[in-house]
Parts: structure tokens; sequence; C-alpha cells
């Protein structure tokens, strides 16, 4: 919520099976676990892998931007 201002709010069960799919799919690893508390705090860190598709998934959401801003007829196709 903090890194989307608001825009995207994830449950905890929501949150946890996207970073069991990424962890499967390589993207992600554990990193340590620690109890805060009296709860269990996880930490991930991406993977080399997992940093180029994101990075690829920038700039696809970059080009998708510059379109849709193009379409609006905004200036320098930014929005």
């Amino acid at each position: 919520a903090r890194i989307s201002e608001g825009r995207v709010r994830l449950r905890a069960g929501t949150l946890y099976a996207a970073l069991d799919r990424l962890k499967a799919d390589g993207l992600v690893i554990s990193d340590k676990e620690e109890v805060v508390d009296g709860r269990l705090r996880r930490y991930y860190r991406i993977t080399p892998e997992g940093a180029e598709q994101l990075a690829a998934e920038v700039d696809r959401l970059r080009a998708n931007a510059a379109a849709a801003a193009t379409r609006l007829g905004l200036a320098g196709g930014t929005a």
C-alpha cells in the first residue's frame, strides 16, 4: 500500500500466495525469518532472473503508458 500510494492493498493470504509462486518460479528467494511482536516476519530477495523479468515488465508497462498517452494526445507521449 505504501509503495503504490494506497492504490494496491494486498491481504496476507494474497501476498504470501504471490510470493510462493515467485519463489517457485525462481524469481525471489527466502532471505531470512524473524519473530517480531510475536509474529513471524519473512524477508525475500529478488534473484538475478527476477530482476531481469522485473526490468522487462517495467519496459512493457512504460511502452503501454506511452501508447496510451499518445492516444490521449498528451505532449511527448508521457502522462
